[in-house]
């Protein structure tokens, strides 16, 4: 499967894969972000069009691994949805959704329907988050869309205090799985139903 190719239809909203040359949507889109976006530690806050072009061409699914999920109603971008494999058989699964959007259940909806894609069409049977473990809104949209809780990882996230790996900090990490062999509820979930669970993104 061509990964530059995929659209997800929802109805009022589709989903698509970003490539390098949607660089002005996300410049739009991150205007008024105040924190870090789906794409990266930095920059922080809005993304000029050369942090954009950057940020997508590290997500390029042509030349990298990983890939991300437009999330779009009309030609608006509204979130994105990033898939990360990890090894065969499983993926991390990352998302944001734009501020002035969030509250509306966009971030749930995208989430299942990445899920259910990465099940039935990669045929991959796990897929996962990584949640710190203070971001109670995204443990309730984890728990709400049918994930359950793996492990704590203790110091396993950077905070992204400091751009050397070796001197930043870290914290831990919570991980919540998704697998398609029946051992965790189906994906479910009402679209507005606790929508305050629509975070910037999921650590």
């Amino acid at each position: 499967m061509r990964f530059t190719d995929v659209e997800l239809d929802l109805g009022d909203l589709r989903l698509r894969t970003l490539v390098t040359t949607d660089a002005a949507l996300l410049v739009e889109a991150t205007s008024r972000e105040p924190g870090r976006s789906l794409w990266g530690a930095r920059p922080v806050g809005p993304y000029s069009l050369r942090d954009a072009q950057a940020a997508l061409a590290a997500w390029d699914p042509a030349t990298a691994a990983q890939f991300c999920l437009g999330v779009l109603r009309g030609r608006r971008l509204l979130g994105a949805v990033g898939l990360m494999p990890e090894h065969p058989g499983s993926t991390e699964l990352a998302y944001w959704v734009r501020p002035e959007e969030r509250g509306r259940g966009i971030a749930s909806r995208a989430v299942i329907a990445a899920t259910l894609w990465v099940h039935d069409e990669l045929a991959v049977p796990r897929v996962w988050l990584e949640i710190e473990p203070g971001n109670e809104p995204s443990l309730r949209l984890a728990q709400r869309v049918g994930y359950r809780f793996e492990q704590r990882m203790p110091q396993h996230c950077r905070a992204w205090t400091h751009q050397d790996a070796e001197r930043d900090s870290r914290h831990d990490c919570l991980i919540w799985v998704h697998t398609s062999d029946g051992t965790h509820h189906p994906l479910s979930g009402a679209p507005h139903q606790d929508a305050a669970a629509d975070e910037e993104r999921e650590q």
